[in-house]
């Protein structure tokens, strides 16, 4: 089939969709069900109590059951089901002694049904199997929520001959079938599943414990003309408990279903920063990591959908989002890293260029510290200074100088410092500090392209070894905090472990 057939059966598909709806199969799940309703009733304690000690409890909780309702197959082929069970057991016992009898009741429920979610296959697992041997492999595709449940499920169903994809992968229009079977509630999947269908037919999978029956919509669904709103129809499967998908409980918001980022103390910023301080954000990334995000303009990147050689790049810090892969040294920053460098590559003027700059610098940080930053601020932006604001970046030694020409001559006026050979130094040192960085960006192109991108999806992170490279990692975002510390400006954009984001994975 020709690509622009392709693109006219996704068309097809989606006026179908459009006209006869999708279908929700409601698997009975008696065991999630028992889970469900332990952590909704810890969760209620966790909020009247409004301590921090259930944090953990809560997040691995989620965590199991947001694997339960994405990963169907066997649990001979389900290893993330039994790791975050366990997980559960583990972070109920550690609060165990710090509880009252009503908590430990809590807990000891929580516990029981964890244990008989990991002691029983899922059962939406095989209705899901018995329904797509009915159809076969030819004519259905299995969607999941995202690259790690493909790879489990792929595992137990692409040997059968079933195409298992992840959303992102629908995008091919070259991707043929007649029925999509999406594994998992339509309210947590993506809207284009039924506005932009890539079969004629789609019908979701969902455990009888989630009882949100809503499709996915656009934030602007309810403004537009038009809006593809399909019909559903609702397929009960097995003996459904009667509070269990009739509409009798209360669905639990979406935004509180997945499993949540454990933040620790964290009081939003209530005072300017000091001269080496910066106002940042705590960023939980994949694989144990966090880091202090400030305002900076950019960040180094790595999007892996690119082609090798064309992967590294740079973020603005206001784009970065969960989901954005961030490329990071450990131990130290990247603008000490390429501070160092450029130093090294200037041969015998280093030290001339690295005394002219300490000595304006120095000059400048005296300033801020005996006045002020708003007075310095002041001072120059009535002298003409038109980046006046980034007086305080301008003191960082792996900042070359002030961006523009103008704006650095009245800088070195004012702290009365000859603009020769100042200025001269500061320009070399940033031409040094361009071929630097551009050196840099082909080595770790060249890193990257060895790097194995299908593990850094599945993973979330890959460290890169090899080519004095063992210190890179590229790992994802999982979760920015909403408030704002004030921190040492060297602890900035430098990774460290931090395990709040453990459930998120």
């Amino acid at each position: 089939m020709s690509r622009v057939a392709a693109v006219n059966e996704r068309y097809r598909a989606t006026t179908v969709v459009a006209r006869d709806g999708v279908s929700l199969f409601i698997v009975a799940d008696s065991n999630g069900t028992a889970l469900n309703d332990a952590i909704r009733a810890v969760v209620r304690e966790a909020s009247e109590d409004g301590s921090e000690l259930w944090e953990n409890v809560v997040g691995a909780a989620k965590s199991l059951r947001w694997r339960l309702a994405f990963r169907p197959q066997p649990l001979a082929l389900n290893p993330s089901i039994e790791t975050a069970a366990s997980a559960v057991l583990a972070q109920a016992e550690a609060i165990r002694p710090a509880l009252g009898s009503s908590g430990v009741a809590l807990v000891d429920a929580l516990s029981t049904a964890a244990r008989n979610v990991a002691a029983t296959d899922p059962p939406v697992g095989k209705y899901l199997l018995d329904t797509i041997l009915e159809t076969g492999p030819t004519d259905c595709l299995v969607v999941t929520d995202g690259t790690l449940s493909r790879v489990e499920v792929g595992s137990w169903l692409g040997p059968l001959g079933f195409r298992v994809l992840s959303p992102g992968m629908l995008a091919d229009a070259e991707i043929i079938a007649d029925v999509t079977y999406v594994v998992g509630p339509p309210r947590l999947m993506r809207t284009s599943l039924v506005t932009a269908p890539p079969t004629p037919e789609v019908s979701f999978f969902i455990p009888s414990w989630f009882t949100d029956r809503g499709l996915p919509t656009t934030a602007i669904a309810d403004y537009a003309q038009g809006a593809i709103r399909p019909r559903v129809r609702v397929f009960e499967i097995g003996v459904i408990q009667s509070d269990a998908g009739a509409g009798v409980a209360e669905p639990e918001p979406i935004e509180d279903f997945a499993p949540p980022p454990v933040w620790g103390p964290q009081r939003s910023a209530t005072r300017d920063p000091g001269v080496d301080e910066v106002v940042a954000r705590k960023v939980l990334l994949s694989g144990g990591y966090a880091i202090w995000m400030d305002d900076g303009d950019r960040i180094r990147t790595l999007d892996p959908s690119q082609p090798a050689g064309e992967r590294v790049t740079y973020t603005d810090v206001t784009a970065v989002e969960p989901g954005t892969y961030l490329l990071l040294r450990l131990g130290v920053t990247e603008r000490t890293v390429l501070y160092d460098a450029t130093l090294q590559s200037m041969g015998a003027r280093r030290a001339i260029v690295e005394s002219s700059q300490d000595r304006w610098k120095r000059a400048l940080l005296d300033r801020l510290r005996s006045t002020g930053r708003s007075h310095v601020e002041s001072s120059l932006r009535r002298l003409g200074v038109r980046a006046a604001e980034q007086v305080e970046a301008w003191t960082e030694p792996t900042l070359a100088r002030p961006q523009l020409d103008s704006d650095f001559k009245l800088l070195l006026q004012w702290l009365d410092i000859s603009e020769s050979p100042a200025f001269s130094h500061a320009t070399e040192f940033r031409r040094a500090r361009f071929r630097a960085a551009s050196r840099m960006r082909e080595q770790l192109e060249d890193a990257m392209a060895s790097a194995d991108m299908e593990a850094l999806r599945a993973e979330g992170h890959v460290k890169i070894d090899g080519a004095g490279f063992a210190d890179i990692i590229a790992t994802r975002v999982l979760a920015i905090s909403p408030l704002t510390n004030v921190i040492a400006r060297h602890d900035a954009r430098e990774p460290f472990r931090d395990g709040g984001g453990r459930w998120l994975e």
